[in-house]
């Protein structure tokens, strides 16, 4: 079962998990919180398009992890025993003028599950995808993000990541059930979110609509390629051990300015951009992941530089576009 399977990270990891040959679940709400309703039915259209020929069975729902009941009446019925929990509310920015709304959806739709699954025998691991927000800023002369870090979350994303975190702890503990944390550097790749970086810029590329850059460019991001983090994920759904915290990212520091640099180049032309200040709630120097554990334990290695990844997402995109005129 993955949570969030509708959404750019969650109907990558679906298809995946198809071509593995697992029966897959997805539970989303379809909201429209960093892309439309519609982007995420044609996220499932792709899986479902593309698993059509695979045996694996393929089942969606829509529901909310924040309604108790319609989440147990899918739980049950379908008994998972590997969940991806993966749905959650993730526009860090947005988060600090909705702080409740975060914590109702990240931290009690969390809980909603593990008290769910907690009075059945049938899951065997559970897999949180976190995020590097619930470490927090790091600075620029020691950028590296490790498992052992304290929490220091500078918006209310960040901080319900780090709350749930807790509560997956919890459960592990007291019912003695595999899980593992996975925290995520930023993604980019085909099918986006339409409120990250490389998507606009290579958006604003191809249509010459105006966006923001916030502050001087220099602002760091560990920018991870949907393959790489999928591919990386799944290392870890199939190796449960007791519980573990592994960091998924490039280890590698790439500028606001970069990345538009990059696409720029790719797309031969330049990008509408207009100069806002930095803004609330958003981390300059966010960190880079320092990936030895998963390295060493599960043998994982990012493949995609960042420039091939971004032609990637560029020609995805235009393709895309193209389509639709």
């Amino acid at each position: 079962m993955i949570t969030g399977g509708a959404g750019f990270l969650g109907s990558h990891l679906s298809l995946e998990a198809l071509r593995k040959g697992y029966d897959t679940v997805i539970v989303d709400n379809f909201n429209y919180e960093t892309v439309s309703v519609d982007c995420k039915k044609a996220n499932v259209a792709a899986v479902r398009k593309q698993s059509a020929n695979l045996k694996s069975k393929f089942i969606e729902y829509i529901a909310d992890i924040t309604n108790y009941e319609d989440l147990k009446s899918i739980i049950y019925k379908e008994r998972p025993d590997i969940i991806i929990h993966a749905a959650s509310l993730v526009m860090d920015r947005l988060s600090i003028h909705l702080p409740t709304a975060f914590i109702n959806t990240n931290v009690m739709g969390s809980q909603n599950l593990i008290s769910i699954v907690s009075e059945l025998s049938d899951v065997k691991h559970m897999v949180f995808i976190s995020s590097r927000s619930a470490v927090g800023e790091k600075p620029p002369e020691a950028l590296n993000i490790q498992e052992t870090d304290l929490f220091r979350p500078i918006n209310p994303y960040g901080a319900s990541k780090a709350a749930a975190e807790g509560f997956f702890y919890c459960y592990h503990h007291n019912k003695n059930v595999n899980v593992s944390i996975t925290r995520m550097q930023p993604l980019y790749g085909p099918r986006c979110r339409h409120d990250m970086l490389p998507w606009r810029v290579i958006n604003s590329i191809l249509t010459q609509e105006q966006i923001e850059k916030y502050g001087n460019g220099e602002a760091v991001r560990d920018w991870l390629y949907i393959d790489d983090a999928v591919d990386g994920i799944f290392k870890v759904v199939e190796n449960p051990n007791n519980f573990q915290i592994f960091n998924i990212g490039t280890g590698k520091a790439t500028t606001t300015n970069d990345v538009i640099s990059i696409c720029e180049q790719i797309g031969n032309r330049k990008a509408n951009i207009r100069m806002v200040p930095s803004v609330e709630g958003d981390a300059y120097f966010a960190g880079i992941a320092d990936c030895t554990k998963i390295r060493e334990e599960l043998k994982w290695e990012p493949k995609t530089d960042i420039k091939e990844g971004l032609a990637q997402t560029y020609h995805f995109m235009k393709s895309q576009l193209i389509d639709i005129q």
